[in-house]
């Protein structure tokens, strides 16, 4: 009998050690940096996808968008099934579905394919991002070593999401574009493996799955990036913009109308009155809708204008990842010194300052122009992150924690889409403006000017003479010379405007947190 007794306490302890929080912590950091990367690590791959299915500027941004669209649609509904049925179930799904979709994006014949494809697996990204912090929170249930784990999630949160175009240049580089998507795969197969053996599962709520809301919230975000996206084909005045776009309004309106009548709504109301709610959403938004956003272009520029190849535009991208990786864990250890009406501010305004001193490039400069400013706006990357994934759970109590962080989760996807379809939207008008003005100037044909200004506007850069008819080659230099100066001018407006975005955005935080706190 007590012979018996030890050997089940034995099993229970061996048991025990094989969930201990490592493993979660281990599992879901490898998730979340595979989805983050996936995120960004596209960018290094957008100048070939381009070359190889003559995919236009619109076409690159859903390549994107598609991804985080539904990662930021679906990801309260998940949450809320998390909550109710078990993250551990939704976390294994989740990578299931990211994992197999990884495999069948590199069969991808078509930018059509790639893009639908592309939101299949941003499905499966919103359920493991939806069950990410909640299975760390009931991991770690000790504030201290909560905010440890929190600080290491967040370094490689940030790490991956500018690590991106790194290990995808290199990838890019010597396997080509379709070997982004398939390393996921071995990866997606071992972290299944692990969490159906390894991973606890975690005590189940009562909150009902708001369909209605996941419908509306995600309808009024598509249609609202799609109008961004569409804006310069469609005429920014054209009734069907217009059409789109008051159709998106009315959409989210509604989200939020039902969110205040629904008995068990997908997003918790009672958080908009709590203080530091609105200052945590702002800057949740912008730093993604900026910098983030703003990467994928850069990335473009720097391959596609400067002739870099797709592993030496990421290396040239590494200071905003060194800083962000090393900003993160120091800024989670200090926020229990520093509120976050303080440093959620102050750390927005080092990323918009980061992007102003990126601006005013010329193409006579050197790649390290844009250094000083990739590191002040990685510092704030890393920061930001941190601070405000450990600020997400503070608003809810611990049975609410997925739809708590998923709350903030969707803010930052959704900042990603607006951003890179409103960046892109004004990197390929001004870009198609300069080209037009410049081949005006040189007064070669219509039949020229029209094609080649729209491949500029799609990011071609300097490689567009690849693309110019047989009997135009003599003009190569010229039609080089206004490629490069009409990128370069396209890439300056857009980080002025993100470096603006970032100073209201920083400011208007820092208003609602004082607001907050006086009420």
């Amino acid at each position: 009998m007590a012979t018996s007794v030890v050997l089940e306490g034995a099993r229970h302890t061996v048991a025990e050690r094989r969930r201990a929080p490592g493993w979660v912590l281990f599992m879901v950091c490898a998730a979340i940096f595979m989805l983050m990367l996936d995120a960004t690590i596209v960018s290094a791959a957008l100048a070939d996808i381009r070359n190889d299915f003559d995919a236009s500027i619109d076409g690159l941004q859903w390549v994107v968008d598609a991804y985080v669209l539904p990662l930021a649609g679906l990801l309260l509904t998940f949450a809320t099934l998390g909550d109710r049925y078990g993250r551990k179930r939704i976390f294994v799904g989740g990578m299931v579905v990211f994992t197999g979709s990884s495999l069948v994006l590199a069969l991808s014949r078509n930018v059509v394919q790639l893009d639908v494809l592309r939101a299949v697996q941003g499905a499966g990204a919103a359920m493991l991002f939806a069950t990410a912090l909640p299975l760390l929170a009931a991991a770690y249930p000790d504030r201290a070593a909560r905010l440890k784990a929190i600080g290491i999630y967040g370094a490689v949160m940030a790490g991956a999401s500018v690590a991106g175009p790194v290990l995808g240049g290199a990838l890019v580089t010597s396997f080509g574009w379709r070997s982004i998507f398939t390393v996921n795969v071995p990866l997606g197969i071992v972290i299944v493996a692990l969490a159906l053996t390894r991973m606890p599962e975690t005590a189940r709520g009562q909150r009902r799955t708001d369909w209605l809301g996941s419908m509306l919230l995600t309808g009024g975000l598509v249609g609202g990036v799609f109008s961004l996206t569409r804006g310069n084909a469609l005429g920014w005045t054209s009734a069907e913009l217009l059409g789109l776009a008051g159709g998106s309004v009315l959409l989210l309106a509604a989200f939020l109308a039902w969110q205040f009548r629904a008995a068990q709504p997908m997003f918790d109301v009672s958080m908009l009155r709590k203080p530091g709610f609105a200052g945590t959403a702002i800057v949740s938004v912008v730093h993604m809708a900026t910098m983030m956003a703003a990467s994928n272009y850069l990335a473009l520029y720097l391959v596609n204008t400067q002739g870099y190849t797709p592993l030496q535009m990421g290396l040239r991208l590494l200071p905003i990842s060194v800083a962000a990786l090393a900003t993160a864990p120091i800024a989670a250890v200090l926020s229990k010194r520093i509120p976050a009406a303080v440093a959620l501010p102050v750390t927005m305004g080092l990323v918009a300052l980061g992007m102003w001193l990126m601006s005013d490039y010329s193409a006579d400069h050197s790649w390290t122009y844009f250094v000083p400013g990739m590191v002040i706006a990685g510092i704030g990357l890393g920061a930001i992150t941190a601070v405000s994934q450990a600020t997400a759970l503070t608003f809810a109590p611990d049975g609410d924690a997925g739809m708590a962080s998923a709350t903030f989760g969707t803010l930052r996807q959704l900042g990603m889409a607006i951003g890179v379809a409103g960046l892109g939207a004004m990197f390929g008008h001004v870009a198609r403006t300069e080209a037009t003005d410049a081949l005006a100037a040189a007064h070669l044909p219509d039949a020229l000017g029209g094609p080649f200004a729209d491949a500029v506007a799609a990011g071609a850069g300097t490689q567009v003479i690849a693309e110019i008819p047989h009997e135009f080659l003599s003009a190569g230099p010229l039609l080089a010379d206004a490629a490069t100066a009409a990128s370069t001018t396209a890439l300056n407006a857009l980080t002025g405007l993100g470096a603006t975005i970032g100073a209201i955005g920083a400011a208007a935080a820092a208003l609602a947190f004082l607001l907050g706190r006086r009420g």
